[in-house]
């Protein structure tokens, strides 16, 4: 960026929207202090850590696509990066921990829906285009290694409050189009009945686009509803959320093909998500200061993904086209020449392919639940609030994986064809499967805490909670190999002994020179080869927390904090421990190595304030130290395995600034973390790791500056400024190849009201157009055969316009259906 660009952004800052709420350190009202549904609140001001909360119009008027990018545009600490090119599959990053949406990155921040653990039972995944935004009222992010989060709390938690009929009564209605082919409509309504006795509220979402990058199309659909009953001294709630998206990546490119940016480096990769959530909630005052409450949940989840692995490609070589064109260029060219006019053979027809495509489904049902009792009555004639509660969640996991053999035409993976004839009418028919995966898991953990909250004086208050959590993953299932990795009918297992596949026998195939038949090799006994993939781990722990805050003045508030926090190895990290045999993503497991429990140990210290009628502040220190850390170490190849790399630690901060003013809204958020290895180890190229290397894929430093200017009533211009530091690339653990460089992009947008129910707006993504990337991974590139950084090209500029339509009220109960 030059001088006179970043100029040009200082001038016209902006938040978003007119008098947007954003994450902030003094956000109206209160903050959940544990995951239970019904779980107890407690105002900001004695929350001992630094809790950024977004909220209000933030949620509405900044037009964010998914979660994630409201995340990122709002909380300071907060980075994303991309490795897919699906605008629903980002990793949030927050102080150096992930919640992520693709297999293969360590998840250390847990996420709640209304009470309903969102964090997906295999592989603690986040599906972030299964979470209506348009029906989420709050989001908070609460920092630290919490115990009442549950599992995988280990820099912070997120939770998120939806809508209700009876704050947000009336119908909205949001459409809008864009850059690449977007189009989406989201639609709300709520209001009571029954004398306000009962309120609902329904949300729907469409979004459709075609992305920034070839075969990247997106197509998500969301539904939410909830229906809620107040009695005179109890209340209850049913909500449903169902969703369900295909979503369309394409891999990272090497630095030598991101002259085209929008090409695909292999394709396809795709996931159909289906998704569907029931949850009841109740609660009820049994005393003046005793309450009840809860929640049980049952989660249904289906995907279905594709994706390609190329390792090598079709014999292409190093100037040769890839395409089918190509003369000489591909196996079945080379076919060709020599005189063979049959079906193209389903194995060894290069003599080294190492090209699959995997399909892979994963079915999910899980039970959960949580109850909290909370008594609020005084302790030694002090202000006191004691909670006492627990939760479960049970999960049974169903997933199969097949590999089957492909070939590149153009850079698509294209499968062979099932049941190919060879020679003669009487030939062999043959199956490209080179080997199939059956795994039934079951994941089941509860927990119990305490937690209390004392007041020791009008300005100190003193908290602390116990928590007590056991998890358990069992795996029963079996890994069958029909072909070995190139394809040919025979291999040698980890036994040892040579197999092969008996259905190949007599069969002809192409050796590279010229036809022959196969034949079973002396010694070898016929398959498939099958492997077992079973095991049983449990885990338990007792972690504690405990905080200060005090105000010293009635405009500073000073905060302290200790906390310990336990994430359980999930199924998927189980059964992809062994570096022998290093796993593509989706994972084809391999045995089951027991992996240790990762523990996590917290320390946070800051304040937050005012400074006058119109500044707020909020800053803090942070150091985690993560014991038995569990990363994905990449292979060259692409594949990779989980594994305990010893002590990891984060030492970071934050900052933040608020300022309002009667047409000027501006705001500042920087973070910065380091996030490094603590003990040495060997990664999957060789390379040691030594302490005080870096963790790849994790920023240091991230500045946002946003700012609106409301000219008149009726308009507000602004825009949003990101810079983000550099990173290195997955699979540089030993942090011995270039940086994927930082970048600065700014977005800008306008918002004009004619008339109360209706809004126009326009916002333009990366103004100017920078090239930059927020994911890099070491691998071999299959054109050249030479090991390249890769990176995944972020979008260019962007335009969307759109529509808001309102009517009803938000207040007095909206729609009355009486």
């Amino acid at each position: 960026m030059t001088t006179r660009q970043l100029l040009l952004c200082m001038t016209c800052l902006t938040a978003g929207s007119p008098g947007a709420a954003r994450a902030q350190a003094e956000a109206p009202g209160t903050i959940v202090v544990t995951a239970v549904a019904a779980g107890d609140t407690a105002a900001l001001g004695t929350t001992p850590g630094n809790a950024q909360v977004i909220s209000g119009e933030a949620l509405t008027r900044q037009d964010p696509e998914n979660l994630a990018d409201l995340l990122n545009a709002n909380v300071a600490g907060v980075t994303i990066s991309n490795g897919s090119g699906s605008p629903y599959q980002s990793d949030v990053t927050y102080r150096g921990f992930q919640a992520t949406s693709l297999l293969g990155a360590p998840t250390g921040l847990s996420v709640w829906l209304d009470g309903v653990r969102m964090n997906e039972p295999f592989g603690a995944i986040v599906n972030w285009d299964l979470i209506p935004l348009n029906a989420i009222r709050s989001v908070e992010v609460l920092p630290g290694s919490n115990p009442l989060f549950g599992l995988n709390t280990l820099g912070g938690s997120l939770v998120l409050d939806t809508r209700d009929g009876a704050r947000d009564g009336g119908l909205g209605l949001t459409a809008q189009a864009g850059s690449f082919n977007r189009r989406a409509v989201a639609a709300q309504a709520g209001g009571t009945f029954g004398g306000k006795a009962f309120d609902w509220f329904v949300a729907g979402n469409l979004d459709r686009q075609d992305g920034y990058r070839w075969h990247t199309r997106t197509d998500v659909a969301q539904g939410y509803g909830k229906l809620r009953w107040h009695g005179g001294g109890a209340h209850a709630e049913l909500d449903v959320i169902w969703a369900q998206s295909t979503l369309n990546g394409t891999q990272s490119l090497p630095l030598s093909m991101l002259g085209t940016p929008q090409m695909a480096y292999t394709w396809p990769d795709n996931v159909a998500n289906r998704q569907l959530i029931v949850n009841l909630k109740a609660g009820a005052h049994l005393a003046p200061r005793l309450t009840i409450g809860g929640n049980v949940y049952y989660r249904r989840s289906n995907a279905h993904s594709v994706n390609s692995n190329a390792a090598d490609d079709d014999n292409c070589g190093d100037t040769r086209d890839c395409t089918a064109s190509a003369p000489g260029g591909t196996a079945r060219d080379l076919l060709t020449a020599s005189g063979y006019t049959g079906a193209l053979p389903l194995h060894d027809y290069t003599g080294n392919i190492n090209t699959t495509l995997v399909y892979s489904d994963v079915h999910q049902r899980i039970f959960g639940g949580n109850a909290l009792i909370d008594d609020d009555a005084p302790l030694l004639g002090l202000s006191n609030d004691f909670n006492l509660g627990g939760s479960f969640e049970t999960a049974r996991i169903g997933y199969g994986q097949t590999t089957d053999l492909a070939y590149l035409v153009a850079y698509q993976t294209v499968p062979m064809p099932w049941n190919v004839l060879y020679g003669s009418a009487a030939g062999f028919r043959g199956s490209p499967l080179l080997n199939a995966v059956n795994v039934a898991a079951r994941n089941s953990s509860y927990s119990l805490f305490l937690r209390d909250m004392l007041r020791l004086t009008r300005t100190l208050t003193l908290s602390g909670a116990l928590s007590y959590t056991h998890s358990q993953v069992r795996l029963d299932g079996t890994n069958a190999t029909y072909l070995n990795g190139d394809g040919g009918y025979t291999w040698t297992g980890n036994d040892g002994q040579a197999y092969y596949n008996p259905a190949y026998i007599g069969a002809q195939y192409w050796d590279g020179a010229a036809l022959a038949t196969a034949s079973a090799p002396a010694g070898a006994i016929a398959g498939p080869e099958v492997a077992p993939v079973t095991g049983a781990h449990a885990y338990h722990r007792i972690d504690p927390t405990i905080g200060l805050t005090w105000d010293p003045l009635r405009a500073v508030g000073l905060f302290a904090s200790y906390s310990e926090a336990m994430r359980a190895p999930t199924a998927i990290e189980l059964a992809c421990a062994d570096p022998a045999t290093p796993c593509a993503l989706p994972t084809g497991f391999n045995g089951d190595p027991d992996l240790r429990a990762v523990v996590a140990q917290t320390v946070e210290a800051g304040g937050r304030g005012r400074i006058g009628r119109h500044l707020r502040w909020n800053a803090a220190v942070y150091r985690t130290r993560l014991s038995n850390d569990i990363q994905f170490i990449y292979t060259p190849a692409g594949l990779g395995y989980f594994a305990n790399v010893g002590a990891t630690r984060r030492i970071g901060l934050e900052a933040g600034l608020n300022a309002d003013f009667t047409r000027w809204h501006l705001s500042a958020g920087y973070g910065h973390v380091r996030a490094t290895y603590r003990a040495a180890f060997t990664d999957a190229s060789g390379d040691t790791v030594q302490p005080g290397a870096r963790i790849p894929g994790i920023p240091a430093g991230s500045l946002k500056l946003r700012a609106v200017w409301t000219p008149a009533r009726t308009v507000a211009l602004g825009a949003t400024l990101i810079a983000t530091s550099g990173q290195y690339a997955h699979g540089d653990e030993a942090n011995q190849d270039a940086m994927v460089p930082g970048y600065t992009v700014v977005d800008v947008d306008a918002h004009i009201t004619p008339t109360a129910r209706t809004e126009l707006f326009a916002k333009v993504s990366n103004l100017f157009d920078r090239a930059y990337a927020t994911y890099g991974v070491m691998g071999t590139n299959i054109y050249t055969g030479g090991n390249e950084q890769f990176r995944t090209p972020a979008p260019g500029r962007a335009f969307v316009v759109g529509l808001r339509y309102g009517f009803g009220g938000a207040t007095g109960g909206g729609i009355d259906a009486d």
